[in-house]
């Protein structure tokens, strides 16, 4: 659809709005994230290592059924996995930091003249795979400052806000991938969390070291499984167990209303 002898698309991304009020600033993370993941490790996975004709019959087969047969080109396709990478090159802002609302945070251009239409072909999933993270990482934010404020006014424990803010939301995300980037969001912020593979995530992709700092944290806790094993006549002997026997020393989080709380 680009006019004939178009060679370059010069792009960006922008947050131009919150449905948060008060928010007028965004924090910047997932692209490095995004970068190493999608457009390297899958892209090279499902699409530059794979047989050539293979791609192309499935993009073919998929652009037939979805817009009319013959409808989209395919021999672009073609050339891009005879390249073997991606022609483009990606701009942001430093990743943990704030964004104003309707200030572009990231732009994307193609470096090669025949792969003008690439820039634009990935702004779909980039979206896909920045907007999660970056707003997770913004309400994180915005909880800490709340939490900084009121813990200056009533305490002399600023460090203590690191665990404030837990983070036990992975079993209510819409995926697996969902809750390891919103889980490694969330921890640009605090230091509490359940979504143990965000830990992972951000040794993977940002070079973090768990042996070296903090990233990520949490205690041994039980849940209600292991408080009903003992039957509601049991509840104290399950209790005196865990904190006699199991956990003699340190923290451990009790589940409290399984029975008689």
């Amino acid at each position: 659809q680009y006019p004939k002898n178009t060679q370059f698309i010069y792009s960006n991304i922008t947050p131009r709005g919150s449905r948060i009020p008060g928010i007028d600033k965004v924090v910047v993370f997932g692209i490095q994230g995004m970068c190493k993941d999608f457009l390297i490790e899958q892209y090279n996975e499902h699409f530059f290592y794979q047989p050539k004709y293979k791609v192309v019959e499935h993009y073919k087969r998929r652009m037939d059924t979805a817009l009319g047969k013959d409808m989209a080109p395919w021999k672009h396709i073609a050339e891009l996995h005879d390249l073997g990478y991606l022609p483009i090159q990606i701009k942001a802002l430093r990743e943990g930091s704030l964004c104003p609302l309707r200030v572009p945070f990231m732009t994307i251009k193609n470096t090669h003249p025949d792969f003008f239409w690439l820039t634009n072909d990935l702004e779909t999933v980039i979206c896909d795979e920045i907007w999660h993270p970056m707003t997770s990482a913004t309400i994180a934010h915005e909880y800490r400052k709340m939490l900084d404020k009121y813990c200056k006014e009533t305490s002399d424990m600023e460090s203590f806000v690191d665990w404030q803010g837990h983070d036990f939301s992975m079993r209510g995300m819409s995926g697996l991938q969902a809750a390891i980037v919103s889980g490694a969001a969330h921890l640009l912020s605090f230091k509490g969390t359940d979504t143990i593979l965000a830990i992972d995530y951000l040794e993977q992709y940002y070079k973090a070291n768990a042996e070296k700092e903090l990233i990520g944290g949490s205690v041994p806790a039980t849940e209600h499984s292991v408080m009903c094993m003992g039957g509601a006549e049991s509840e104290f002997d399950t209790y005196k167990r865990l904190i006699s026997e199991v956990y003699p020393s340190g923290i451990v989080s009790i589940v409290s209303d399984t029975w008689d709380y």
